[in-house]
């Protein structure tokens, strides 16, 4: 049982939209969850509040997970209540740790459109070797949903990057054809610019100008928070969104985007 996840899980029972920020590991899970279990139930983007879409699967997610039953905040504050050592807890549950937040440290999550996500590891990768185009995606929630904006996309096939990836992904991606669907913000253009691959574009919307110019779209306190992280060179590719940046002092996340 990891105490941090379900104090982060009780931010729901009383305030039903908390700061993303203040959710970060129980976002991290149940996007793995999710990968696992194709299912949908959270909605955490940064900048914007969070929100439970289906509080059945929601409990259910924090009963697999932390291997105990919970089908309401009441169970959760609970068992908060319970002080467990570290041995007590290898006692009842096997393991200290959360296996799920450490299983997708070395595997390379894909999905092809119309179909569920799938899971290879270092054993099964060659699985994929016929594949040479695929489009990679930074956020899982974006991952989840690609479906619903696939048609903005040429590639059939789609990887998570999960942020700046873990290794085997990025080993993975260097023998192949990659557009990136990253966030339009300096750390999005910082991971773009951080992948070696044997061709690579950055996916960019003929209309993002106008994202950046409409606030109800952009996000200037991630601005604020990320500034000092802009490099003083960019590729060709990542300049365009660098200027846009720069120019309205502000950023674009991926999430938000429903048309090329």
């Amino acid at each position: 049982m990891n105490k941090t996840i379900l104090k982060q899980a009780l931010l729901f029972e009383n305030d039903k939209h908390p700061n993303p920020s203040k959710i970060k590991q129980l976002k991290e899970l149940s996007t793995y969850y999710s990968f696992e279990n194709d299912v949908y139930f959270l909605e955490a983007r940064r900048g914007l509040k969070s929100s439970i879409v289906d509080m059945d699967v929601f409990f259910m997610f924090l009963s697999d997970t932390q291997e105990v039953h919970i089908k309401s905040f009441e169970d959760i504050n609970n068992l908060l209540e319970i002080t467990t050592s570290r041995k007590e807890n290898i006692q009842q549950n096997g393991n200290s740790k959360n296996t799920l937040i450490r299983i997708f440290d070395n595997v390379v999550v894909v999905k092809k459109r119309g179909e569920k996500a799938q899971l290879y590891d270092v054993n099964t990768i060659n699985e994929l070797d016929n594949q040479k185009e695929f489009l990679a995606i930074e956020n899982g929630e974006t991952f989840l949903n690609i479906d619903k904006i696939a048609k903005n996309f040429k590639e059939e096939s789609f990887v998570y990057l999960s942020g700046y990836a873990n290794s085997l992904t990025r080993e993975f991606l260097k023998t192949k054809n990659v557009s990136f669907f990253v966030d339009f913000d300096i750390e999005g253009m910082n991971i773009y610019e951080s992948f070696e691959c044997e061709k690579k574009e950055l996916y960019i919307p003929k209309n993002i100008e106008y994202y950046f110019s409409h606030d109800v779209y952009n996000n200037v306190d991630l601005y604020k928070e990320q500034r000092a992280r802009l490099r003083s060179h960019y590729s060709n590719e990542s300049t365009p969104i660098i200027n846009l940046i720069k120019k309205y002092a502000t950023v674009v996340e991926q999430e938000i985007i429903d048309e090329a």
